[in-house]
């Protein structure tokens, strides 16, 4: 039996630890955890004793453990774990392997599926008797795969090969799965994916799939992650909540045994590109709930709290007659009626951006990056403006730091190029009036 220790144990090592006892008991064993905040700590499972980090090298010695998983949320906080293991000479464990991943052709699909979808960039298929496990205890994401122990890769490719680390950190068995089947009858689209507990990423990129299976006439059930933002777009798209499960009600000790399983994913993620035809489409069915209100603020500067903050400008642009809104105090329908019902908005890049959707035609968005966090994201917002006949304009500014931290630093803008998108904003606005 292969000893292997955890390193990291909050909600991801405690669900791992919990995962290998009953997943892999007779083949791994954790024999170590490691945690700097939990030390001292018992983990119930193994009942040994969470230590500090700085003991890991000299329990290794020991030859307590062979290798060690490292059970840490943030991607560069579990990189750097992993190559300062790795100077040390301590194997970084995997549960996964490269060769456990297959394409979707390669596992059994449904034949005479009731429905298909042939839209430009999105790849579909209908999965029969497909295997699930909620494994990725992260992004509360459910891994695919079959009997013979290959994972279903196009349900992720998206991310690879950037997030390959975390999908090989899966701890269930592949082959010969020990915990209980749960057999699903019946029709299930699984909509619960990597970083679908944003409100951003939900709305590109499980809504928009939504959207496309409503329009075929889909009738089954949805797996999804539980928010009140997802709740309410499900809801909006015409989806009723009997036909909704949350990923969080599925046990993680279990395995899912899927009758018919829906999988609908847009090529373009990998590089954070969105539908520029699916998307409009969809934001104009949500439109239509929205109301038309004369007393709502016509200019929005949209304060972002948080990390990545926008440090300055706010005073600039209540100068210039923009009233400020937290979105974090107004529900998410109240966000989509006042970006609905404004002429211009000002946003840091962020979720809360999301909403430029619902503005109507002819409206302005005025979108601020900062210069270490612009990447693709820049460029898909401004296209999907543009499709949705809102007029896109950005602006670049300054983080406040250098380090590897630096695409969570607060930012600045420089003011003058700030004041002058002000004033293009309320050029294009005029010139749209006069008919130009």
């Amino acid at each position: 039996m292969k000893r292997i220790a955890l390193y990291g144990y909050g909600n991801y090592g405690k669900k791992a630890s919990e995962s290998f006892r009953f997943f892999w008991g007779d083949e791994y064993s954790v024999t170590a955890v490691f945690d700097q905040a939990l030390s001292g700590q018992i983990d119930p499972y193994w009942t040994i004793q969470v230590l500090a980090p700085e003991k890991l090298y000299e329990e290794f010695r020991r030859g307590i453990f062979e290798s060690v998983m490292v059970c840490i949320y943030d991607r560069d906080t579990k990189m750097g774990i992993s190559e300062w293991l790795e100077d040390m000479g301590v194997p970084v464990f995997y549960p996964g392997k490269e060769e456990d991943f297959a394409s979707a052709e390669q596992f059994h699909q449904d034949e005479a599926p009731k429905i298909s979808i042939h839209e430009n960039r999105y790849s579909f298929h209908v999965y029969k008797n497909m295997l699930g496990a909620v494994a990725d205890y992260n992004w509360r994401m459910m891994f695919l795969f079959n009997e013979e122990g290959k994972v279903c890769v196009d349900h992720y490719k998206k991310y690879m090969p950037y997030f390959k680390p975390y999908l090989l950190s899966y701890p269930f068995r592949l082959k010969d799965p020990v915990p209980e089947k749960v057999y699903m009858k019946g029709e299930y689209c699984l909509m619960a994916k990597m970083y679908s507990t944003n409100y951003w990423h939900f709305t590109v990129e499980i809504a928009d799939g939504v959207y496309l299976m409503e329009a075929v006439g889909y009738t089954g059930k949805y797996i999804y992650n539980e928010t009140d933002y997802s709740r309410l777009l499900m809801s909006l798209l015409g989806v009723s909540e009997d036909r909704l499960i949350s990923i969080r009600d599925l046990d993680h000790h279990k395995v899912y045994v899927f009758e018919t399983l829906y999988d609908i994913n847009h090529d373009g993620m990998h590089s954070m590109e969105c539908s520029e035809t699916v998307l409009p489409k969809m934001a104009d069915v949500i439109k239509k709930t929205l109301k038309k209100d004369a007393g709502s603020p016509r200019k929005l500067f949209i304060k972002r709290i948080g990390q990545r903050k926008l440090l300055n400008g706010e005073d600039i642009a209540v100068q210039n007659g923009f009233q400020v809104i937290i979105p974090e105090k107004y529900s998410v329908m109240e966000q989509m009626n006042r970006f609905y019902n404004a002429d211009i908005v000002i946003s840091p890049h962020g979720a809360n951006s999301t909403n430029y959707l619902y503005m109507q035609k002819g409206a302005v968005f005025a979108e601020i990056f900062s210069d270490v966090w612009y990447d693709h994201f820049g460029l898909s917002n401004s296209k999907i403006c543009e499709a949705c006949g809102i007029h896109p304009l950005q602006l670049i500014g300054k983080a406040c730091s250098s380090s590897k931290a630096a695409m969570r630093a607060d930012y600045t803008v420089d003011e003058d190029a700030f004041l002058q998108l002000i004033l293009e904003a309320e050029k294009i606005l005029t010139r749209a009036d006069e008919g130009v």
